[in-house]
C-alpha cells in the first residue's frame, strides 16, 4: 500500500512539473481580485439572506446565486481598485537588473538625494510625463520609489505611452546593495 502511494505522489509531482509555481504566481499577482471576490461573494449572499427581494421580481437579489455572483464581481472590482498591484517577483527583476535593465527611481529630488540605489536614474513622478522621451521604449526598466505606490503609477503612465518592458520594482531599498 505504501509503495503504491509513494508512486502515485511521484507521478503527480512529475505531471505538475512547474504548474504549482504558475498557480502560486497567479494567486500572488491577482490577490486583490481573489480577496475581493471572496469577500464580495460572502457579502452578496448575506445581502440576499438578510434583505433579499420579497416580491421575486428583482433580477439580482431574488436568487442567492445571482446575489452571490454580483457580490463576487463587485468585490473583485472594488478590491482591485483599492489594493495596489503587487510588484513583480524579486528574482525576475534581479535577473533583468543583472542583464542591464535601467533602475528608474521616481521619488522626488530630495528623497533621491537622501539615499538611492547605486546606478539608478532619478526622474520624479511629477516630471515623468515630460521626460519619457529620454527613455528607450524597448529597454527593460524597473521603476522604484519609496513604497511601490508611485512606481505603480509610473509604470501605468509608461505603458500608456507605449513602453512594453517596464516593471514595478516596489521600494528602492530592495536594490540599494545590488
Amino acid at each position: 500500500m505504501a509503495i503504491w502511494y509513494e508512486k502515485s505522489l511521484e507521478t503527480i509531482a512529475i505531471k505538475m512539473n512547474g504548474r504549482m509555481e504558475k498557480i502560486v504566481e497567479f494567486i500572488k499577482t491577482n490577490r486583490a481580485y481573489i480577496i475581493g471576490g471572496f469577500i464580495g461573494g460572502i457579502g452578496g449572499y448575506i445581502y440576499w439572506y438578510k434583505v433579499g427581494c420579497s416580491t421575486g421580481t428583482c433580477p439580482i437579489t431574488s436568487s442567492p446565486v445571482m446575489s452571490t455572483i454580483w457580490g463576487v464581481l463587485m468585490g473583485a472590482l472594488l478590491f482591485s481598485m483599492i489594493l495596489p498591484k503587487r510588484a513583480q517577483s524579486k528574482a525576475k527583476l534581479m535577473e533583468l537588473l543583472n542583464n542591464g535593465a535601467l533602475l528608474l527611481d521616481v521619488r522626488t529630488y530630495d528623497e533621491y538625494a537622501s539615499g538611492h540605489a547605486k546606478g539608478s536614474k532619478n526622474i520624479p513622478l511629477a516630471d515623468l510625463g515630460k521626460s519619457l522621451q529620454q527613455l528607450d521604449k524597448k529597454q527593460n526598466i524597473i521603476v522604484v520609489c519609496a513604497s511601490g505606490m508611485r512606481s505603480s503609477q509610473a509604470v501605468n503612465m509608461m505603458k500608456k505611452d507605449g513602453f512594453t518592458n517596464c516593471y514595478n520594482g516596489g521600494s528602492w531599498v530592495n536594490y540599494q546593495n545590488k
